[in-house]
């Protein structure tokens, strides 16, 4: 029922109206701002609480449903993360339909709330807004915040607007450009758009629910409210899929604590149909949970085309001069893009010169892993050489006798049997296949195919110095050359100590002892993750989901470990260099979740393990866990000099990865359709189009891959403390 009334109407007239409906309506807005003839509060007045869908007895009565705009307001930043709790929060207006009750909304989130209204003096109300974190406009006064007094790093809501037929548009309450006059506001709400369209669906809410309450008070409905359920049917084309299916989704119900209902519908000949459903008994309601443990399934079906993560989506033109032969001489001289936490890309033309000042402010954590020269040239026994490639050391010590292992190689042909014996001609070393797992894939361009296998050194040396005195430096096969002297260093980091990889955590060769000079000690720590083969693996599969990951094993010192803990507790970012220490750090925060939640073989920090999708049901379990909770679960009670140790075959997809732990990232430019594109572009988020970038970049003769240019990439929302100091 809609009631219109003149310009000039009395408030009698009005409240005649109301008083004629409002006992068959299950909900009354009242659309201000009334006219100057009507008394507002006699109207308000008139809208019973049990009828007050628009909230506008919230601020003084405690109405049963929530103002829309604001309810709107506190969804918007709820979906967008932003924390509210401890922070100081600036209310900009005091009516009582918006400003009032969103200060009132605020606190009880546990936030710092100041309301500034018309009487509040200009130089008051710069000085509060210099101070806020979050900044929520409700006054409907074009120009009542200025965008220069905003603070680095502030939210700003936008809700007060105001039409300007002039400039045919709607103002908001913030005069000046919030992105470039406000320093670096990390979020704000836009208008049109933001938080208008909400109050719709608020409304909506508000008024289902006064129907119901309505209904139930009265005795009229006969009904029994249950909770609302999220359903969906998956097919299948046989049982057995099906059931394996359901297998996979009870073992993540259980790592998720949030269990499905599921049910098998053969269909003969038409497959089977898996039928399942979440919802939420105890709140009688939807709840996040049940949203997040649906997008989990999601993720981890492979039948739904909606969800592919398709690998073309990642590629770009690679050209072949853009691909990097030699390292910048000298160390360090390489160029340097950087995209920072709002999408703008600048450039650097050295490294060295350059990134000191960038980290200025942040903790900076290094893979100290040395790259065995894990290449040699063995025979068959008919004279002719082949290339055999360790592929991984896992978690075997080089210092230890070669004959004792098995090693994962690959041997550059295609027929190879078990039992077959290689001979390293320099030593006169024999190399036993124990096994054979199948075909090594690699374009042509990198040597072709090869064999995947498992060999035993019959030597008496140990593995690293059988390597250091028969191999050779094992330079990524793309470079399509020999290794030369310069490679035993140069693919090396300066800081690198512990040897078990077989390619380079290639981020840190930009660094010299000089920039880590500059960076100072006090701000580094270090992890190891020995780099297997697999990073050079190229997705094959149109879905990225169907690519089985690598396994790569790390070692972390505790006293390291608690380092990077002390720096996030100190609200230091932390900057990584390298996906390699990226891949690790984001692992040892779910596997540090899974000890928190007592799952199965997370007690022994000495043997960890993470599988490619084990992150996603463990983001549904317990989404508010810290990373400092959960590092600190992997290293409680332990001493410094000890180590906490495991594989790890996460993969990180855009879109539906959240990162824990990382706020920057110094990495080099990744080949197309390989994995580690995957991981920046779900680093960056949906405001930057990675692939759009790297061929800017090659336009503008940045060199690409392992011996290339470096990026500098922070996460959406998160500067650098150096932007705040350039601008003081």
């Amino acid at each position: 029922t809609e009631i219109s009334v003149e310009s000039g109407a009395t408030t009698d007239a009005l409240l005649s109206e109301i008083y004629k409906v409002r006992d068959d309506v299950d909900g009354i807005q009242i659309m201000w701002p009334l006219p100057e003839s009507v008394d507002a509060s006699r109207v308000y007045n008139a809208v019973p609480l049990s009828k007050d869908v628009d909230g506008i007895h919230f601020a003084a009565w405690g109405s049963r449903y929530p103002p829309v705009t604001p309810a709107g307001a506190m969804e918007l930043m709820k979906h967008h993360d932003v924390k509210v709790e401890g922070k100081h929060v600036l209310v900009v207006g005091r009516s009582p339909i918006v400003g009032s009750p969103m200060a009132h909304m605020l606190r009880d989130e546990g936030a710092i709330v100041t309301v500034v209204h018309t009487k509040t003096k200009e130089g008051t109300l710069e000085e509060l807004a210099g101070r806020a974190d979050v900044v929520v406009t409700c006054a409907g006064s074009p120009g009542a915040i200025k965008a220069s007094w905003l603070n680095d790093g502030v939210v700003v809501i936008n809700i007060g607007t105001t039409f300007c037929e002039k400039a045919d548009a709607l103002l908001t309450d913030v005069e000046g450009d919030i992105v470039e006059e406000s320093g670096s506001a990390s979020r704000y709400s836009p208008v049109p758009g933001g938080v208008g369209p909400l109050s719709v669906p608020m409304l909506f809410n508000n008024v289902s629910k006064a129907a119901w309450d309505q209904a139930e008070e009265n005795g009229s409905s006969t009904w029994k409210q249950e909770p609302a359920k999220l359903r969906k049917s998956f097919h299948f084309d046989s049982y057995t899929e099906a059931l394996q299916f359901a297998q996979k989704v009870d073992e993540m119900s259980t790592i998720m604590d949030h269990h499905a209902n599921m049910r098998i519908v053969h269909k003969c000949v038409n497959g089977v149909d898996l039928e399942m459903e979440f919802f939420s008994f105890e709140a009688n309601e939807l709840t996040q949970k049940d949203y997040d443990a649906a997008m989990a399934v999601d993720l981890v079906h492979r039948g739904d085309g909606k969800k592919t993560i398709k690998m073309s989506d990642f590629g770009y033109d690679l050209k072949q001069d853009s691909i990097a032969m030699f390292p910048a001489e000298p160390r360090g001289s390489s160029k340097l893009l950087r995209v920072d936490h709002r999408g703008r890309v600048s450039h650097f033309d050295h490294f060295g010169e350059s990134v000191p000042a960038l980290l200025e402010g942040c903790h900076v954590v290094f893979n100290n892993s040395r790259v065995l020269d894990a290449r040699l040239s063995v025979e068959l026994g008919d004279g002719n050489r082949v290339e055999l490639m360790l592929l991984d050391l896992g978690s075997i010590d080089p210092a230890l006798p070669c004959r004792e292992h098995h090693i994962k190689a690959m041997i550059r042909s295609e027929s190879v049997s078990k039992g077959d014996t290689y001979i390293e001609p320099v030593s006169g070393a024999t190399v036993e296949v124990v096994d054979v797992h199948g075909i090594w894939e690699e374009e042509a361009e990198s040597g072709g195919n090869g064999c995947d296998c498992i060999v035993s050194i019959h030597s008496h040396d140990d593995i690293g110095t059988f390597l250091g005195s028969n191999g050779s430096v094992p330079i990524p096969p793309y470079l399509n050359r020999k290794a030369v002297a310069s490679d035993k260093e140069r693919y090396n980091n300066v800081y690198a100590k512990d040897g078990g990889s077989v390619a380079a955590p290639t981020a840190g060769l930009h660094f010299t002892d000089q920039v880590l000079k500059e960076v100072g000690d006090s701000n580094i720590s270090s992890l190891t993750l020995h780099v297997g083969a697999g990073t050079f693996m190229p997705v094959l599969s149109h879905d990225a989901r169907d690519h089985a990951m690598h396994a790569e094993h790390f070692f972390v010192n505790v006293g390291e470990l608690r380092s990077i803990v002390k720096a996030m507790e100190q609200d230091k970012p932390l900057l990584v260099v390298g996906t390699t220490s990226t891949r690790t750090l984001e692992s040892l925060y779910w596997l540090g979740v899974k000890r928190l939640q007592g799952l199965p073989n997370s007690d022994n920090v000495k043997q960890l393990e993470l599988g490619q999708f084990e992150w996603i049901p463990l983001a549904v379990a317990d989404p508010t866990i810290s990373p400092v909770s959960a590092l600190n679960a992997l290293i409680d009670d332990m001493p410094d000099h000890d180590i906490v140790s495991g594989r790890t075959s996460m993969m990180i997809t855009p879109e539906s990865y959240k990162f824990k732990v990382i706020d920057h990232l110094i990495t080099n430019f990744h080949a197309p359709d390989s994995t580690l594109m995957l991981l920046v572009s779900a680093f960056l988020g949906k405001q930057s189009n990675v692939t759009k970038i790297y061929e800017d970049a090659q336009m503008k003769e940045y060199r690409f891959l392992s011996y290339g240019d470096a990026c500098l990439f922070s996460r959406p929302g998160v500067g650098l403390p150096s932007d705040a100091l350039s601008r003081r």
